[in-house]
């Protein structure tokens, strides 16, 4: 298997995760506010660090996966976003999300338009989307700043009924 790759933007250094990157993933879980897209808040000890090998395995078993955002001045973790593909989901999916002091700074977006160039470039997807509840205002927001536009509404294995966008190569000004 080829090592994830680092991607670099103009802020972030995008990398695969490691388990040094546990507090991390803690942070993020530990945030209550978090109800939607699959990002539930106050997640158990056991329950975050089976979400952190997951992500991890994922890079080893399809060459693809979740980055950690990483602050180039300090190096300090902001978030993930990446390209998942869940075994029992009918398509991967670029998904993200973001530790509180990152948001609304534009990381996501930063960071969302490197990995949808990645997937298109390196990895020569013809297809890059996104999945998303009616009621995740801010990832609706972000798939529509990244030139997204809705492709279709699909009920998922897990019951829920998504939103899937689909993602152009280069955002439209």
């Amino acid at each position: 298997m080829t090592p994830a790759p680092l991607i670099e933007t103009d802020r972030l250094t995008l990398r695969a995760p490691q388990q040094e990157d546990l507090p991390a993933y803690t942070s993020f879980y530990d945030v209550s506010d978090l109800k939607v897209g699959g990002y539930r808040g106050n997640r158990s000890a056991d329950e975050v660090s089976a979400i952190l090998d997951r992500d991890i395995a994922h890079w080893h078993d399809k060459g693809f996966g979740m980055f950690l955002l990483c602050d180039k001045a300090s190096g300090a973790v902001l978030g993930g976003a990446g390209l998942c593909h869940p075994d029992d989901w009918p398509s991967h999916e670029l998904t993200w999300w973001l530790l509180p002091q990152a948001r609304g700074t534009g990381v996501a977006t930063e960071a969302s338009l490197a990995v949808i160039a990645w997937g298109y470039d390196d990895l020569g997807w013809r297809r890059v989307e996104t999945h998303m509840r009616d009621e995740n205002l801010p990832a609706r927001k972000l798939a529509l700043r990244l030139g997204g536009r809705l492709d279709r509404h699909e009920t998922f294995p897990d019951g829920v009924t998504r939103d899937v966008f689909l993602l152009p190569r280069e955002r439209l000004s």
